[in-house]
């Protein structure tokens, strides 16, 4: 007998194999979103971290730092103290010393999940510091050897670590 058509066995066969199809199809493409996700908060935490980063280091280095201070009741805080800066006379044809009396400063703490910088509050565009964050201090040869350890995240789940580390020459006013 010669029949045009399928039988019912073929048909729920093809549905079968239709319906792993799709499963294993939804299944890859839930694996592409969340690591594209994933990938996308980490570019995102490392862009962040490094502009933070950054920013800091370029506030320490154009301060022209002489000494610091720590802070009362906060370990993770300094404030880097500026005592005198060498700069142009009037007429540009010297240079002259420029004492500053009371010290420029420049505080950098972490407080409250926060980064604060000069008592205002850095903020860090999708991202919460952590507290895990900290600055570490040590004075060597006259030297003081600054480490600041920025902890990100979005989600507890996942850390982004970014660290900052400055050696600045201390010194007193010299004598004009």
């Amino acid at each position: 007998m010669n029949r045009k058509g399928i039988s019912l066995m073929e048909l729920l066969g093809a549905v079968v194999i239709f319906g792993i199809s799709i499963s294993l199809i939804a299944l890859l493409l839930s694996v592409i979103f969340n690591a594209n996700d994933r990938i996308l908060e980490q570019s995102r935490a490392n862009t962040e971290g490094t502009i933070v980063i950054a920013h800091l280091e370029n506030l320490m280095k154009e301060f022209a730092t002489t000494d610091y201070s720590v802070c009362l009741g906060n370990t993770d805080c300094i404030i880097l103290e500026s005592h005198y800066t060498y700069e142009l006379s009037g007429d540009s044809s010297s240079i002259v010393l420029v004492t500053h009396t009371p010290p420029k400063t420049l505080m950098i703490s972490f407080m409250n999940d926060e980064l604060y910088i000069n008592g205002s509050v850095r903020e860090i565009r999708n991202f919460q510091v952590h507290e895990s964050s900290y600055i570490e201090k040590s004075t060597v040869n006259n030297k003081l050897v600054l480490k600041i350890v920025l902890v990100l995240y979005a989600n507890e789940n996942k850390l982004y670590t970014f660290t900052s580390n400055q050696t600045i020459q201390l010194s007193s006013v010299p004598s004009s």
